[in-house]
């Protein structure tokens, strides 16, 4: 189910995101259960990846809270530290930011903090060297965002779990775009919305602009 919000339809739990395939999807929901434990044997990230509009960073948020009541049965008990990466951040601010929240303890249920690191790519050749030894650690869960894998650290991947978040196929949209056009009054056949669809490139944000503007044009408001 989606929720209209300012004119924008956005995931409202782990089960409304439109997945690329579906290991992916196994994959997060093993994570979430606790049927694939984190950390565990030196891997104690989460990095989606894959191309623009996929869903990664609204995911990304979910994931602190799902895991935790999957190991705890409660909820988190202070909000995820959100790190949006950008240029020229460097390794010692990486470093000091992360181990001073490792160093407290933790008041959630499992004992873990939790992390989100957006856009990681962001990060210089050292700064993501200084965030690999800062996942040498079994008191916190990472999530990080990329758009572009191929320039992450090799070591800082293989501390990761990786997830690919790229395109589903056209017909996986076909939900999103019905319900969208239907709350703007108007009626349209799946063959009329596919290529629209397929346009936006598996791009939620893309997808909806097109879509509303495809509506609005058969609504003749265009």
């Amino acid at each position: 189910m989606f929720i209209r919000k300012d004119f924008k339809y956005e995931p409202n739990q782990i089960g409304d995101i439109i997945w690329g395939n579906a290991e992916s999807r196994l994959r997060i929901e093993d994570i979430v259960s606790g049927a694939e434990a984190l950390p565990y044997c030196g891997k104690s990230a989460i990095l989606l990846y894959g191309v623009f509009g996929t869903g990664k960073t609204t995911l990304a948020k979910m994931l602190p809270n799902a895991i935790e009541k999957g190991r705890s049965g409660e909820s988190l008990g202070f909000e995820a530290e959100f790190i949006g990466c950008q240029q020229g951040f460097n390794g010692p601010q990486v470093m000091t930011l992360i181990e001073r929240i490792l160093s407290k303890t933790s008041f959630n249920a499992s004992g873990l903090h939790y992390f989100i690191l957006d856009e990681v790519d962001n990060l210089s050749s050292l700064a993501q060297q200084s965030l690999k030894s800062a996942l040498n650690t079994d008191r916190g869960i990472f999530i990080l965002t990329t758009n572009n894998i191929s320039e992450l650290d090799k070591g800082l991947k293989d501390r990761c779990v990786l997830v690919e978040m790229n395109a589903a196929p056209v017909s996986s949209y076909l939900p999103l775009a019905k319900s969208l056009i239907s709350d703007m009054g108007i009626v349209m056949s799946d063959i009329d919305l596919l290529p629209t669809i397929s346009a936006a490139n598996g791009s939620l944000r893309n997808l909806i602009r097109n879509v509303e503007r495809l509506a609005r044009r058969n609504k003749g408001v265009l």
